[in-house]
């Protein structure tokens, strides 16, 4: 499965039972009635082979004797989704006999009276397997809801849920109360929620308890116009974390709307009528049952005119039915939506004063955002739409046969280097879920229920027929079906519109491993072809086991494909087992505690041979103790507020975690004592600190040192001239602080880490500086360190053209002064970058003067350079011509996240040495402290054999740390790094 959990999966699974209970059963057991009822679908077909057979011995825990008569489920996961595959009662052996189950990962659930419900997980094959359950005796719990004023509450849900991931629940009665008689050990979460008042959720319960529930606040909005005058039938729309989607209320004749049965929390709101608009009031702060006045003041707003086209240039076409946005700020709580009409225009508003934008989509066109809206209207606002492009394709498996009813996803980065990852389930769902919601917001209840409202809710894909789509009045003309993107018969599929840029094809097949296809380069309008191979992979069975070898509960398993974008995540069985089927052939499982789920303890690479099964036993450590962090001044004053964040340095141990000190400056950190750590501490007015120990003690003590004051001045036209309004940012260790210059020219940065440090200074009228520093302690915390004034010279530029080995012009390469990164974080390009357009030109502005190396770089092609360029300020170059040739070595790993560096390698043999030759700015990597010189020597604890294996080992899951051990001016280090989303 994916990071959506199997716990996911099987409480939606279960979700009808919840229905029958709010219809007035109450059930105590999810499981506990004979399996004759409908609780879920059957398999979807065709399933391939149902050949397999399990047989089930249920034993009583304590004398291991049979139970007879124990109902035994079997489901099937396919596709993230469980399906019922047979159910069977044991016999007076304790024996249950199920055949013809479908083959793959499965969870069987038994259950008994008077016993604990109990589940295990294995992946069934064409051969009989067997397996053996002990239940223990069942377990009571009571619990009893009440208001605030101790009245018992009625029709209260409560659910109540430990290690196994199936939630038990029920309605309480009239008295308030009601009893489970069939959990499993506690430890037990028990979550309650009742109409019109807050859910609560209580953790660790051991005994019968006792829930309060509060009443929900309310809100009264007065509106009013300028001159104090209330607005009678205004609309009042309100927002918040704990109310989406917006929901509209109406004011009385004296102006006022009560807002009813709000949770506590902060809440958008925002008055209009007609014209007039009032500006939108955020995080207005409510309270548990509070009851809070406020007042909205409306004024004449703007109306927008916009025009959607096809394309830039003079005369484009203009797009009828392209669905538009208006927000706000750029991040609107309440954006405006409308469709074009045949004329490819509409008018928006009323948009109260402030800085606004625009986003536009339409059928074969890719969406685009972020079109600001001018401060004064002279005409319509123009929003400009690429074409989508197309990727036709070939699926097949191993041998080369055809593989249909595999599904597709397009991922990548687009031109802009902003993620991608488009299915026609998304298209569908964002197409959808406008529709809903261009009617605007939905009116609340009369009666101020908020749990409940009139017409659709916002639409899930596939969960409603397109009849039964919400309807909305639009001039479009019917919208274009978007074909699925799925293999036909003969393997091939197509995939439009697709967002250009680079992108690769992901294929997933239940029956196959997931894989990704090679990345292509797709521009607007064009056409690319792929081939995608796909395999069975093996199956891996486990058991998680404590220190003392007994089998673990509800312990997390999260498993990870090293090569690609494969990641699933299950919880263990009664007896510590999990199951993955179609697995790849190198992965990573991470194993979390089940007290603490999200976080991983252990983590282990495996290979799992194609076609086989692999069987793999994982011991949690014994929980560590804690450590102590003591942060402390110079003088042994505790320091209150600082940052202490813990990294382990062990890759088999992924620890990391940030606290903050208290007022006697100390942390504890639990599960942390005997690792090998590295421990950060930063803190305002000083400097940070890092402390590396290869086995950290119960208490870690650091004594923080005041951070250097730094000034300085920038100047222009060679000191003549005092520059306001510069841009300076100093980069050392990782960290980066910034500041504008004043109108003298100065610029202060307070609290920076004595040593080496990159200046960065910028300004728009002026080239780019950028110069090495060192910064020094002075002594004292108001004694500034001065560092030399930076002339900024007249910016110059460069133009010209890069072509590929043929001499065809590059569309699309990257150039810049010195070295190009490979690798870059996701999102918008850095200062200092051009890219060329379709007839492979560039243009670099803001260049400082001097013999410079004008670099290009282009996927798949290559990268070329052109040495000592002479620069004069104020003055251009052009007819600059770069040749590429092919690199071939750095790989771009199908992977879902990474590290933003671009490598290099030095020697050969066993002498090569893998560098870093550049980090991304404002990266992960820049973050951790990498920098350009470091030679990698390990990656997770495995040296690299050249560039193109470290750049895989470097790819991995998002998110997920990678640890590095680098040598850096003869010193041996090690960092872990945060994977981020990255792009070539």
């Amino acid at each position: 499965m994916s990071a959506r959990s199997v716990v996911d999966s099987l409480i939606a699974f279960f979700a009808m039972i919840a229905c029958l209970a709010a219809l007035g059963r109450v059930f105590d057991v999810a499981l506990a009635r004979p399996p004759t009822g409908v609780y879920a679908p059957p398999p979807p077909e065709p399933m391939g082979e149902r050949d397999a057979e399990l047989a089930v011995v249920a034993r009583a825990g304590a004398d291991r004797r049979p139970v007879a008569g124990a109902a035994v489920r079997v489901f099937h996961e396919r596709g993230g989704r469980y399906y019922d595959a047979g159910s069977a009662r044991t016999d007076a052996s304790g024996r249950a006999l199920l055949r013809g189950l479908p083959r793959g990962a499965a969870w069987v659930i038994v259950d008994a009276d008077g016993f604990a419900r109990v589940s295990i997980t294995l992946v069934l094959s064409g051969d009989a397997r067997a397996a053996e359950v002990s239940l223990e005796p069942a377990v009571a719990l009571a619990v009893e809801v009440r208001d605030e004023e101790q009245r018992p509450l009625a029709g209260a849900t409560v659910l109540v849920s430990a290690a196994d991931p199936l939630p038990f629940g029920a309605l309480t009665g009239n008295d308030g109360r009601v009893r489970f008689t069939r959990l499993g050990a506690g430890p037990w979460a028990v979550k309650v929620s009742a109409r019109g008042y807050e859910s609560v959720t209580r953790a660790g319960i051991t005994a019968d308890t006792t829930v309060e529930l509060r009443r929900l606040g309310m809100l009264e909005v007065r509106v009013v116009t300028a001159g104090g005058a209330p607005v009678a039938f205004a609309d009042v729309v309100i927002t918040g974390p704990a109310l989406w989607p917006a929901r509209r209320a109406t004011t009385d004749q004296r102006g006022v709307a009560l807002i009813s049965a709000l949770l506590a929390g902060s809440y958008d709101l925002k008055a209009e009528k007609g014209e007039l608009v009032s500006d939108t009031l955020l995080g207005v702060p409510l309270a548990r049952g509070q009851h809070q006045s406020v007042t909205l003041e409306v004024r004449p707003g703007r109306m927008v005119t916009v025009v959607v086209t096809d394309g830039d240039g003079d005369s484009p076409l203009v797009v009828p039915g392209a669905d538009v946005v208006l927000a706000e700020s750029g991040l609107s709580s309440f954006p405006r939506r409308g469709r074009t009409g045949a004329d490819g225009s509409l008018v928006l508003g009323p948009l109260a004063p402030g800085p606004a934008t625009l986003a536009a989509r339409a059928d074969d066109f890719v969406p685009r955002g972020g079109v600001p809206v001018p401060d004064v209207l002279d005409g319509p606002v123009r929003v400009a739409l690429l074409r989508g492009g197309v990727i036709e394709g070939e699926v097949v498996d191993s041998k080369g046969v055809p593989v249909d009813g595999a599904s597709i996803e397009i991922i990548g980065t687009d031109r802009s280097g902003l993620p991608v990852s488009e299915t026609p389930m998304m298209m569908a769902f964002r197409r959808e879920h406008f529709e809903w919601a261009l009617p605007g917001p939905l009116p609340l209840i009369p009666a101020g229920e908020l749990g409940v409202m009139p017409g659709p809710v916002p639409p899930i894909p596939g969960a409603l027929p397109a009849s039964d789509a919400p309807e909305a009045e639009s001039p479009a003309s019917p919208r274009v079906e978007l074909a699925p993107w799925v293999t036909r018969f003969d393997g091939t599929f197509t995939a439009k519109p697709v967002t250009p840029g680079r992108v690769r094809a992901l294929v997933r097949h239940p029956s196959y491993v997931e894989a990704t296809s090679d990345a292509v380069s797709l521009a607007p309008g064009g056409h690319a072809k792929v081939r995608v191979v796909l395999l069975s992979g093996g199956a891996l069975e486990g058991t998680v086991v404590d220190e003392r070898d007994r089998p673990v509960e509800g312990a997390r398993v999260e498993l990870s494909a090293v090569e690609g974008t494969l990641e699933r995540s299950t919880l263990t069985a009664s007896d510590g087992s999990f199951a993955f089927a179609a697995v790849p052939a190198e992965i990573t499982l991470s194993v979390a505690r089940p007290e603490e789920p999200t976080r991983a303890v252990i983590r282990r690479a495996l290979e799992v041979s194609e076609g086989q099964r692999a069987t793999v036993r994982l011991a949690l450590p014994p929980l560590r103790g804690a450590v102590k962090v003591v942060v402390t001044s110079e003088e042994r004053e505790p320091v209150d507020a600082a940052q202490v964040t813990l990294l382990s340095l062990d890759p088999d141990s992924p620890f990391r975690q940030t606290q903050f000190t208290t007022a006697d400056g100390t942390q504890s950190f639990d599960d942390a004592a005997g690792l090998p750590l590295r421990v950060v501490v930063e803190a305002p007015g000083w400097a940070r600190i890092a402390l590396t120990t290869e086995r950290a003690d119960e208490t870690i003590e650091l004594a923080l040192k005041h951070g250097v004051l730094v000034e300085g001045r920038v100047t222009g036209v060679r000191g003549r001239e005092l520059l306001s309004g510069a841009s300076v940012t100093l980069v050392a260790d990782g960290l980066r602080k910034s500041a504008l210059t004043d109108a003298e020219g100065r610029y202060v940065l307070r609290d920076v880490t004595p040593g080496p440090a990159r200046l960065i200074v910028s300004h728009l009228d002026h080239a780019t500086a950028e110069t090495t520093v060192r910064i020094e302690a002075t002594g004292r915390a108001d004694r500034a360190f001065e560092l030399p004034d930076v002339d900024l010279a007249e910016p110059a530029t460069v133009e010209g053209e890069v072509l590929d080995g043929a001499g065809k012009p590059v569309t699309g390469a990257r150039v810049a002064v010195g070295v190009v990164p490979a690798y870059l974080p996701a999102g918008a390009l850095p200062p200092g970058l051009a890219v060329t357009d379709a007839s492979g030109r560039f243009k670099l502005t803001d260049v400082a003067p001097g013999a410079l190396t004008i670099e290009a770089y282009a996927v798949d092609v290559g990268r070329g350079e052109a040495r000592a360029v002479q620069v004069d300020a104020g003055h251009a170059v052009t007819g600059l011509v770069i040749r590429l040739a092919p690199t071939g070595a750095d790989d771009e790993p199908a992977s879902s996240g990474g590290v933003a560096v671009t490598l290099g390698e030095r020697g050969e043999g066993t002498s090569l040495e893998v560098v870093i030759v550049q980090v991304a700015e404002g990266s992960e990597a820049e973050r951790a402290g990498l920098r350009e010189g470091d030679v990698i020597l390990r990656i997770d604890g495995a040296q690299p054999e050249d560039m193109r294996d470290a750049r895989r080992r470097l790819a991995g899951p998002l998110g997920a740390d990678v640890l590095l051990e680098l040598e850096r001016d003869e010193v041996t280090l090690r960092e872990r790094v945060n994977r981020e989303p990255v792009r070539r």
